[in-house]
Formats: structure tokens, sequence, C-alpha cells
């Protein structure tokens, strides 16, 4: 439980209060409960989590379930911002900059967050997130969940799920094959591959596209 200064919090047993100084959070309603708005919540955490899991959680926060549902998702870019200078200088902000720089819309899962935050650290460009592919129709086919357009190579990162439930499994297949009938490479990463590895695929991939386009060995 949180109060805002001068109030005095509450010292009661179980329960663990602060004292906040108000910088302008914003609070929401959680079934008939007032509380701080998701991305000052991040940026509270920012001495507990790497810059990595920060990054996972800021991805999420301004992406959701949007790219499927079309349902806006919790926070923007703009309000993680807005929620790092609130922090002014206090502990950890270092850290909430880093990632912030490196959050982005699309993400769909914190593992296709670790694997971008990978193939960029491997020196490769930034792929797209989500990306549609759609029939000349405009009808959907595919949302890819990381993508190389110019090179036409797709990664999946596939959870146990896919593994588990057949129509997923099934669909995952046909998938590939509809994208390599349409001249795509499909890498398919799974919770079992190193993620170093993986960018090492994925490299591979790219060089085969466009040799001389993309470095050889790891920057």
């Amino acid at each position: 439980m949180s109060v805002f200064e001068p109030a005095r919090p509450p010292e009661i047993a179980g329960i663990a209060a602060h004292q906040l100084t108000s910088t302008g959070q914003r609070w929401v309603l959680i079934k008939g409960l007032r509380v701080i708005g998701a991305e000052d919540v991040w940026a509270q955490l920012s001495h507990r989590l790497s810059i990595d899991d920060l990054v996972v959680v800021g991805d999420f926060l301004v992406t959701g379930d949007q790219p499927y549902s079309g349902i806006p998702p919790s926070s923007t870019i703009d309000r993680m911002a807005a929620a790092v200078r609130r922090h002014g200088r206090r502990r950890g902000v270092r850290d909430l900059r880093c990632a912030l720089e490196r959050i982005r819309y699309g993400s769909m899962s914190p593992q296709e967050t670790r694997l971008r935050l990978a193939l960029i650290d491997a020196g490769l460009p930034e792929p797209k997130l989500n990306m549609r592919v759609v029939d000349p129709e405009g009808r959907l086919l595919a949302l890819i969940d990381l993508a190389y357009p110019e090179h036409r190579v797709a990664i999946e990162y596939l959870g146990d799920h896919h593994r588990r439930e057949k129509s997923t499994y099934r669909n995952d297949i046909a998938r590939r094959e509809m994208l390599s009938d349409l001249g795509w490479s499909v890498i398919f990463v799974t919770g079992g591959d190193h993620l170093t590895t993986a960018a090492h695929r994925v490299r591979r991939a790219l060089l085969r596209s466009s040799p001389g386009e993309i470095a050889p060995n790891p920057v």
C-alpha cells in the first residue's frame, strides 16, 4: 500500500506500506482499487530487474495482444519515457534509460523479445516484429514473429505449447510450407536453442540471401 506525501503510510500487520512523492504518476482503477499506472510500476522495478528484463516488460506494456486482438496495450512508449523522467535521479534510472531505448512495439512474448535482443547484440539489423503477410486480396496469411522482409528471412519462436497442441503444431508446419512457397527462408527457434546459436543461424540465412550485405562474423 502506498500513500502520497504528506500522508503517513499506515502501520498495519501484514501490509507493506510506502510513502511516495507525487510527480504526476498516472493511476487507474482495477476492480475498484486505485493503483499506479503500469509504466510507473515498471519504473519502480528498475532496481530489481535486469535491463533485459525491463525491456521484456516494456515490450509487453506497449504491445499487449494488440497485433492479434486489436485491443490497445496497457501503455505507450511516450508514457514509458514520461515515467523515466518522473523517476528523476533515483536508483535504477540509468537502467531505465538503457531499457527504454531498446523497447519496441510488436513483441508478443518474453522470448520473442529476448531473441530480438540477441540478434541485435550479435550485430544483425533490427528485425520487423509480427510482420503481416497477406495475399493479393489483402487477406492475412501469417504474422511472422521476427522478419527481415528485404532478405525474405522469417524467424518463428515456438514455445512448448506449439509442440503439445496438435492443431498448433500442424498449423506451424503449414505456415512454414506456405512461407517457403512464397520464397521465404523460415527459421524455427525453441526453448532448447541457445539464443547466441540462433543468431548465428539467422546470420547464415541472411548471408545466403544477400552475400556481402551482412557481416560474416558477429560484431
